[in-house]
């Protein structure tokens, strides 16, 4: 029959139904899997293809010094970027930026020509330099606003700042060290991306806005500091020295005023510094520190009761001990001397006498209650400890020589805070550098105050070797550290290098320590300068004249009016360590 569909045609229809309705089934089951079951998946990733979160660096804090001037600070700086992937010509891009960026045409091309979505062309530039580029509409290069790091002074108390690298991070001195508090914390930005994946503002989602660092302010006057490296570079040069370092510490408060090394560096750009420039001498090289020490050896005699300023040395030039003789830097010596002459003319056979007379184990006491056995925890990294033989292995020679400051090794840091708690009256106060913590807006969150870490010697006993340390300085070896009108107590040191675990008998570090103005000091002084070279190598002759030139402008700079004779009651003496 014409008008009846055949059975064939009829199953296939009913199949075709059939399977019409399994698929609308199977896409409703899956709608709502989606809409449903996946719905919180697939809405965050659509966010994650069409918004993007920016970092938002935050400001870091300055770095001052304890006048207010900025040794440190945030400018700002632009990043150039590139869209290889968009730029049809890039040699023509690559000619251009060569004008205004420190890259090769070659270079430029070979970062452009690529293929990728997005390079980095130049890290940190300044707004001049953003502004050439920008004005020249190149395909597919932008500029980018960011912070950049700068040292306004330029090599001024580098090894102290230290510097930031590329990525924000402090690598060095107190960048390094209070990295934390400069920091800040950076912010973020989400904000919707068009379909090339470059931001639209006005899709902006959620901005957290960065919390700039604090600012640092230091015990550093930028000025003292200023003319001693100038002064310190002289002395490096006129020594034909490797390097050195001046050291300026509030008596009675241990802020440490100047702390300045030769050679030094730029942070500006410190990627063409040496490791030497980059060393702080100061802290970061142990070294004998020579008859700097003695003022050490002799409290402890002192307070012991084993010796007085009067008691009488027989000095001949040398001493055998255990069948070891050790020279004094005099051959002869100066025949029947007191302790206090002893001190003065720097006698080392009296220095020898009072470490035998004492023992290993007193003048190890002694060395733990001047802080000698720690780092001097001023707060910069690499702060070094010393180095000393365990009690148990210190023979006679040892102890008679490190009487006299050999046979171990102290971090100039180390040392000055040591001898400045004679200067102190007897109180051994904590070095430090870090004056205040601000707020960006300026307002004080924490100061530091002076810590006390002990009282090695009385002020009695302290008094004494004041008095012997004016002597030397007046009469006896400091007498070229003198500034006339003024009296300062010093002491010269001359030490032997150690090389490959030997002592040298011509490599020498030459210092001088003192402080002023007497009797009442208010700033200690420590001049050290490593492996002079040439005729000129005591620390009279070394150090003494630097630590007399700084000290001059100390005296002006701080207003302290002359109050003593011309030559301050001495005659120029011979030249000695």
């Amino acid at each position: 029959m014409k008008g009846r569909p055949r059975p064939l045609v009829r199953m296939r229809a009913v199949w075709s139904l059939i399977g019409a309705s399994l698929l609308m089934i199977v896409i409703m089951v899956r709608l709502v899997m989606i809409q449903v079951g996946n719905a919180s998946f697939l809405q965050a990733y659509a966010l994650g293809i069409h918004q993007r979160s920016v970092t938002l660096p935050a400001a870091r804090g300055e770095i001052l010094d304890r006048n207010g001037t900025v040794l440190a600070m945030d400018v700002p700086r632009y990043q150039v970027v590139a869209a290889p992937r968009y730029i049809t010509h890039p040699g023509h891009e690559a000619t251009v930026l060569a004008r205004y960026l420190p890259f090769s045409q070659h270079a430029l091309w070979s970062v452009l020509s690529t293929k990728n979505w997005w390079a980095n062309v130049a890290t940190s530039v300044s707004a001049a330099t953003a502004n050439q580029i920008t004005s020249q509409n190149l395909t597919g290069i932008s500029v980018v606003p960011i912070t950049g790091r700068e040292y306004p002074n330029g090599t001024l108390a580098s090894q102290v700042i230290g510097m930031v690298g590329s990525s924000g991070q402090g690598l060095a001195g107190i960048e390094l060290a209070q990295n934390r508090v400069l920091a800040g914390k950076p912010g973020s930005w989400q904000v919707g991306v068009d379909g090339f994946g470059n931001p639209m503002p006005q899709w902006q989602t959620a901005y957290k806005p960065p919390v700039p660092g604090n600012n640092i302010q230091l015990t550093i006057d930028a000025n003292i500091e200023a003319v001693a490296q100038k002064w310190l570079k002289w002395g490096v040069q006129r020594a034909h020295a490797k390097n050195g370092t001046v050291i300026i510490m509030d008596t009675h408060t241990g802020a440490i005023v100047a702390l300045a090394n030769w050679p030094n560096f730029n942070p500006n750009n410190y990627y063409n510094a040496t490791a030497l420039q980059m060393t702080n001498y100061a802290i970061q090289d142990p070294v004998p520190p020579g008859s700097i020490f003695k003022p050490v050896t002799v409290s402890a005699a002192l307070a012991l009761g084993l010796y007085t300023p009067n008691s009488l040395f027989d000095t001949r030039g040398y001493k055998i001990v255990s069948g070891v003789r050790i020279n004094d830097w005099k051959p002869g010596g100066w025949g029947w001397i007191t302790l206090t002459r002893g001190l003065e003319v720097s006698s080392d056979q009296v220095f020898m006498d009072l470490a035998l007379k004492l023992g290993a184990a007193a003048l190890y006491r002694y060395v733990h209650a001047f802080g000698l056995n720690q780092p001097s925890g001023v707060g910069l990294p690499g702060d070094s400890n010393s180095l000393w033989l365990p009690v148990s292995q210190v023979n006679q020679v040892d102890l008679a020589t490190m009487g006299f400051g050999q046979g171990f090794a102290v971090t100039p840091m180390q040392m000055i805070t040591a001898d400045n708690a004679v200067a102190n009256n007897g109180t051994l106060v904590k070095p430090q550098l870090i004056r205040a913590v601000l707020s960006p807006s300026g307002k004080v969150i924490s100061r530091t105050h002076p810590i006390v870490e002990g009282h090695p010697i009385t002020p009695q006993i302290a008094a004494e070797i004041q008095h012997m340390m004016t002597l030397e300085a007046t009469q006896g070896t400091g007498v070229p550290a003198q500034v006339p009108g003024y009296i300062i107590a010093g002491k010269t040191g001359t030490s032997q290098k150690v090389i490959n675990g030997r002592t040298s008998n011509s490599k020498f570090i030459a210092s001088y320590l003192g402080y002023a103005p007497m009797p009442n000091p208010t700033f200690t002084m420590l001049v050290m300068i490593n492996h002079p070279v040439g005729s000129l190598f005591y620390g009279d002759q070394v150090s003494a004249p630097v630590w007399q030139k700084i000290a001059t402008f100390l005296f002006h700079y701080w207003k302290i009016k002359p109050y003593a004779s011309a030559d301050n009651g001495s005659a120029p003496g011979p030249v000695v360590p």
